[in-house]
Order: structure tokens, then sequence, then C-alpha cells
């Protein structure tokens, strides 16, 4: 394997925190942290005099913006196994002294916990979205600071006219702005404090669950620092010139004119903006960085080594091996504070450290395989109700676990039924057909240089009719074939209630789409083009009549598919059965670690495809004839990665689940903005669009009332999701399922920790909102 060797010489400026006392060879203990973690929960520290302090759970959410804290989120049951996240949050105003004191006493705080946790660094603004989690309805930034070890920082004692700036959507931050019109823009919320009078500017198109925090930020403020003595009126798009006016006058500047466009972007100068980089890190007086090659494997990261990841959305990660020194594990910031210098990143950019052995998913999803199939824990993590037959908890049984959700079918959890109701399908190849007579029995043929739209009617839950339309896309089909379908699409979704649409690339079918077929059939090569004759990948099949098909699935007559592939011996994986068609002979080749029903499903293939004209063979993997090896140009080389559905399975396990609010804003700007670990259903608004991303397959949930403005851009939004997020995946590989408010499939439903489907009819409005709010005025 190339590798690119990078030396970086940039000390100045560095901080040391060698200050802190060692005691063999790692941090000493520290007293403040002598019970951290000993429950579920959130603990907090304030840096004062290069101590921790604790800080008063009452004040929890509120940061001086010339301090540095370390925040430390205990996670799982008191009973059982607990998990660690560790956050040094530097404020925007802080000192070296507190930046580099919070570094090092949270390796001390690790230290303390056994070396289990995750730690991030966090800067003020630009926090990441499970650290916001911890704060609702808003992170809250104060001015100041405790006294410094080398610096007097003066304590903001208030004013009498206050603008504050609620800042995101989702992720809410507040900060004080100067009191002036020139601080508005029409994207952010403004809370101007005047004395006891609260005004709330509320921006233009927010989405219903922003407005909800907002006016319980106001009510917060109410309560908290105005006794509940102080009036609240809210300015909106709905509100009048004479109330508009009300905001103005008390802000003592400007009109409604006056607030401008913003702009602002959290971005950053990449090489390459969607790239992923792994270096391998070798310490010395200069910081020598060797760049290794995709695909990112576990087994690439030694346990004397240090690594950092580069990742565009996700920022830096500073992986550490068990075996790597202590004093470098003490000091690792001041290597991550090279490397953003020398890469001439900003000093926001998100940085986690993670150790071997205690890896977090969004560090694991960024390579090939993670090994994680001796783990029973994540086996029962991945199980579905289809699955849990198959595991009981010991280790074998684990692993045959294990195995079933490796080779299961893509989004095997989205089963809208069993695959028992009725379908229409429409192929497009130069033209739109009505193919569906020739899906209705026998063995199902999808080309791979076509498209086709499968609508399949079933009956619901609650009893009424209901409809998934699945639009099936050919490796090879053009262009134009897939803007014919797609509008096709489109229109039976707008024509249809109880809807859900599927986008389903070549090689990701989801079980439910195979199982409305019964587990029979075949994807092959060829189409119209060819008078839909039978042909191979070499065009030669009318010569030597060579063609060779890969059976996979794990339930006869429900996943079962067979798939044309290249006439080749690289392509025989140890965990699939393939059927090679010859001249005279048909070979039916079982990988060793193939099922049984696999095979079975070979010879229903072979009848339905080949006929029963030729001798059909069985072969083991290992017992091939010369003639088999000879019909696929020679035996191929021993591959590194022979099993397939183990990479299946480490993907599906270390791949995190994330839910992604849409914003689009009143000029047609499209932002993300992820929103914390811990997502339950209140966070989806019903205005709002979400992406549900599984890893696998991504959900895109739509509210009932979201505006023409979303709407308009609907179709862009998971190529604009996926383009920036650095993974191996494309938009043309993405399983994609839609979804619409009260639609939702039980797999969605089930990815939330409680689910009520009339939320949304008992949430208190937004009108009531705002009433209750100005009836709580004095």
């Amino acid at each position: 394997m190339s590798q690119t060797y990078q030396t970086i010489n940039n000390s100045a400026g560095l901080v040391s925190v060698s200050f802190y006392a060692v005691k063999k060879g790692r941090v000493m203990e520290h007293p403040a942290f002598a019970d951290a973690g000993a429950s579920p929960g959130l603990e907090i520290w304030t840096i004062d005099k290069f101590e921790p302090v604790p800080v008063d759970s009452k004040t929890y959410g509120k940061f001086y913006n010339g301090d540095s804290y370390i925040i430390l989120k205990t996670t799982g049951r008191s009973d059982s196994a607990l998990s660690y996240d560790a956050h040094f949050w530097l404020g925007a105003k802080t000192t070296q002294d507190k930046k580099g004191s919070a570094a090092i006493l949270t390796v001390t705080l690790d230290d303390m916990l056994g070396g289990k946790a995750v730690q991030h660094r966090e800067v003020q603004g630009h926090e990441s979205s499970q650290f916001l989690g911890y704060f609702q309805p808003a992170i809250r930034y104060l001015e100041g600071g405790n006294e410094s070890g080398f610096n007097e920082v003066e304590t903001n004692a208030g004013a009498e006219k206050r603008l504050l700036r609620l800042s995101g959507c989702d992720n809410m931050r507040i900060d004080e702005v100067p009191a002036d019109a020139s601080s508005l823009t029409k994207e952010n919320c403004f809370i101007l404090e005047v004395e006891h009078d609260i005004f709330v500017l509320m921006p233009e198109g927010a989405k219903a669950t922003q407005r909800r925090k907002i006016i319980s930020v106001a009510n917060q403020l109410r309560f908290e620092e105005h006794n509940g003595r102080a009036t609240i009126e809210i300015i909106d798009e709905f509100s009048d010139d004479d109330d508009v006016a009300l905001f103005f006058n008390a802000l003592g500047s400007g009109s409604k004119d006056d607030i401008q466009d913003d702009d602002a972007s959290e971005g950053y100068s990449r090489a390459d903006i969607n790239a992923v980089y792994l270096y391998k890190v070798l310490v010395g007086d200069d910081l020598d960085l060797v760049a290794l090659n995709k695909p990112f494997k576990q087994k690439q990261l030694a346990s004397d080594v240090m690594y950092i990841l580069d990742t565009p959305c996700s920022g830096i990660y500073i992986w550490l091996g068990d075996d790597v020194d202590g004093e470098t594990k003490k000091n690792y910031y001041d290597i991550v504070q090279k490397y953003l210098d020398a890469k001439g990143y900003p000093a926001w950019v998100h940085v986690t450290r993670v150790a071997e052995g205690v890896e977090c998913s969004n560090f694991k999803q960024y390579f090939h395989n993670w090994d994680t199939v001796n783990s029973g824990y994540s086996v029962k993590g991945m199980m579905s109700d289809a699955d849990a037959g198959y595991y009981s908890g010991d280790a074998e049984e684990s692993a045959a676990a294990a195995k079933q959700i490796g080779k299961s079918a893509s989004a095997r959890g989205y089963m809208p039924d069993q695959g028992e109701g009725s379908l229409t399908v429409t192929r497009f190849a130069g033209d739109q057909e009505d193919v569906t007579e020739r899906f209705e029995s026998g063995l199902s043929l999808l080309y791979q240089s076509e498209v086709y739209v499968v609508k399949y009617q079933y009956t619901n839950d609650s009893g009424e009719d209901a409809y998934v339309l699945y639009l099936w896309i050919g490796a090879d089909a053009s262009s134009q074939d897939k803007t014919s379908a797609y509008e096709l699409t489109s229109d039976l979704e707008q024509e249809l209630d109880n809807v859900t649409v599927v986008k389903v690339p070549q090689g990701k079918e989801p079980k439910h789409f195979l199982s409305i077929f019964k587990g029979d059939l075949a994807i092959v090569f060829g189409g119209k083009d060819e008078d839909y004759k039978a042909t191979n990948s070499k065009k030669s099949y009318d010569d030597d009549k060579i063609r060779l098909f890969r059976v996979e699935g794990t339930e006869l007559g429900v996943d079962m598919r067979a798939c044309q592939v290249e006439e080749s011996g690289s392509v025989l994986e140890d965990d699939d059965v393939f059927v090679l068609e010859t001249a005279d002979k048909v070979y039916v080749w079982s990988g060793k670690e193939s099922i049984p029903s696999e095979a079975e499903a070979a010879q229903k293939f072979v009848l339905k495809v080949v006929g029963d004209e030729k001798e059909v063979e069985q072969v083991e993997q290992g017992s091939e004839p010369d003639e088999f090896w000879d019909a696929l140009g020679g035996a191929p080389d021993e591959k590194e990665d022979a099993s397939g559905w183990k990479l299946n399975y480490n993907r599906r396990v270390t791949a995190p689940r994330n839910l992604t609010a849409v914003t689009v804003t009143v000029t047609g700007k499209v932002k993300f903005e992820e929103l914390p670990l811990e997502f339950k259903q209140e966070d989806l608004s019903d205005d709002g669009v979400y992406v549900l991303d599984t890893g696998e397959e991504l959900y895109l949930w739509q509210g009932a009332n979201i505006p023409e403005r979303v709407k308009a851009v609907r179709s862009n939004i998971i190529k604009e999701y996926i383009d920036d997020d650095g993974l191996d995946r494309t938009v043309d590989s993405a399983v994609v399922i839609s979804v619409k408010q009260g639609n939702e499939p039980a797999v969605f439903r089930k990815l939330f920790p409680d689910w009520d489907p009339d939320m949304w009819s008992n949430q208190t409005s937004y009108d009531d909102l705002k009433d209750d709010a100005k009836s709580a005025n004095s």
C-alpha cells in the first residue's frame, strides 16, 4: 500500500499543560472527580485557577464566555455497564491557561473512569448536536467569567436594555449582541429585554418546533430573571405595523426594513470538501503524518500508534491505541492544535478523542469494516422481530444471528405487510409500458438497463387501503428513463392516500420488495436493445453459452433473489451460492459459508431460467473441477474479505442512527441541522422535513403542513444531504424511503423511544401558546 508522508513543525503558540502532576506515568487522580460517573446523568465543572470546581445543577446550560468547562454525560443504567462522554467546552473569550487545564483535566477524569470515555472538544457557537441536546430548550452564553490564573475577567452585571440572539433552529443557542438594529438578521430570533418588558421578534418562516422553543425561552427568562413579573410581546409575520413599531421603539433604532439577510456559513476550507483522510501520527519534535489509503480498515490501526481521522461533517477524530505512551495520551491536544494550525482549520472545528476498544459509532462508520461479529451485545441490539428467533445469547447462536442479519436484504425491518397485496408494474425502457402480466406468476425478471415503478397495494393496520411505490433503478439505466420514472412516481404520490415512496437502487432491494415477488426474482443483463434475449457481460453468450448468477437470501419464498454477474472467478464469495451455466452443463457452486436454503433456491432458479435440458452438477467450494475454472477464465487469487455477510453485518452494527432537521429559509437556502442522539417524536415538526439516517437506508419524513418553499426543493434534499457527508455512498446507491406524517411504517416508529400517533393533533397551537404567554403578563 502506498503511503504519503507529511511533516508539520508548528510548535509556536501551543499551550503547555505539563504543569499538572504526573504519577507512575499517568495523570494523578483529582478529588473533584471522586464520585464522577457513578450514576446516569450530567455533571459539570468550571475551571478556576487550574482546578475543576463543580457547577450548581440549577445553572446547567448557562456558560460564561470567559471560562472553560468540563461536562460529563453518563449513560446507561446504574445496575449495568455505563458509558461516558466527556466534553471540555471553551468559551469565546476563555484564556490559554483555562483551555489547557480543561484539556488535561478531561484526560484526568477519563483516567479515573478507566479510560472508557469518548472525549469531545466543544467551542462556543460551534458545539456538536450531541452536546447541545443536553441543554433544552437552548444553551445560554453569558458575558464574563471567574477570576483566571493569568487574567481577571470583569463579570457583566447586566443592563437595562439587552438584545439576545437565538441562533439555530432545532439546536438553539442564546447569546447577547449589541442592542442595535444592525444586529438583526432574517434567519434568527431576537429577544429584547427593556427593564421588565420582553419583546420576541420571531423569524419569518420559523418551524413549529422552533416557535415552541422560542416561546419557552421567553417564559424561562420571565420567571428566572424577572421573578415572573415581566410582560411578553411576540412580534411575528402575523403582527400589524403598530406591533412591529413597538419592538423598534423599544430597541431605539431602525425598522423591519433594516433586518439583513444572514449569509453566515460555518464551513471551512479543505483540500477536498467531501474527502475523508486517515493519518498515522509519528510523534516527535516535528509532527509526521503518514496518509493511509482507502478503504480504511480496522486492522490498519496499531495499538502503539496515534491516528487522526479528518472528516467533512463530523470534524476531527484522534484515535489512541492502548499501548500509546502515557505522556502522548495526556498531551494529545498539543498534537491536535498542531494539526489544525497546519491545515489552516478554524479553532472551532469539533475534535473527538476515541480510545482503542471504546470507539463511537460515528468514528466506525468511516471504515470499510469493523469487526463486531463476535459481540453478543451488538447482535442483540440489531435484532428485529424477524431476527429474534435466531438469538438466545450464547456465543454460537449469537454468531448465527449475526450471520442471519448480515445475509438479510437491505431495510430488512421495513415490512408494511407480508407481501400478500397486489401490484402493478410499469417499465421504462425508452418508453413507458405496463408489464404487470409478466410478474403475476413464475420468475420475475428485472433488467439492469431499465427502470421499474412498482405500485404495491395492501391493507394497513387500520384496515385502510395503503400503497408503497417502489422505484427500482437498474445499474445501467439511462438518465431519461430515470427522469420519466421519477415523474410517474411523483404523480402517483400526489394521487394516492396512505402512500410511501421507496427508491431502490439495484443491489439494495429491501426485504419487503423481495417478498412481494415471493422470493422469485432475478436481475439480469440485457434488455430491450437485445430483444430480451439471454446475454452475458462479455456479449459472447451466443458463442460460448456462459452465464454466471449469484443466488442469495435467508428464507425461501420471501427474500431469495438471483443476480447475474460477470463471468469471473473473482466475484465468487464464501457465503453465497452461484449458478454457472456453460454450453453443456450447469454448475451449482456452494460457498463454505452459504446456507442450505440458498442452494435449494438455486436449484429452482436453474429450472426456471436455464431449463432442464442441461446436466446439473453440485460443486462445493474447494472441490471445483478444472472445467469449472476454465469457464470462468481461471481460479482467482484468495480474497482478503471473502465473506460478504460479515461486512454487511459490521456496517449495520456500526452505523449510527441520526436524525437531521432540514430547514429551507425564505430565500430558498437548504440547511441541515443534526439533532441530539437521543432524539424523540417531539422533535418532528408538522411543518418540517427530516432525514432519519440508519446508515443503510434514509427515511425522508415530511410533515403534513410543509410550506411551498420546502416542497419546491424536496427532490434535492437527499442529494445535498449525501453529497457532503464524506461516506462511501452516493445518491444513486442509497435506499431512500419517503414517508409522510401519519403514515409512518412500524420500523420508523420503533426508532423513537415512544410514539403517539395523536401527538400533533393534541399539541397546543402556536396561537394558543402566544395567548398563554400574554395571559401571564403582569
